[in-house]
């Protein structure tokens, strides 16, 4: 699969769906499919309520915050 951020594939107008799919997944993954093509196993970490920050791992330059 060619890398949409080589310098020759910059203007090209396909090839960024797969691309984003892993960049915005926490799990990707491509498998056989069980009657021929292939299947995407896809999956995303949601941070617990109450934990703000990015997928539970916290944000970055925010101060924590205190209870009064």
């Amino acid at each position: 699969m060619p890398d949409p951020l080589a310098e020759e594939n910059l203007l090209s107008t396909s090839g960024r769906g797969i691309f984003l799919m892993r960049a915005f997944m926490d799990e990707f993954k491509v498998v056989p499919g069980r009657t021929g093509g292939a299947e995407i196993i896809m999956s995303k970490k949601l941070p617990l309520p109450g934990n703000p920050g990015m997928n539970g791992k916290g944000s970055q330059g925010a101060a924590p915050k205190k209870e009064a």
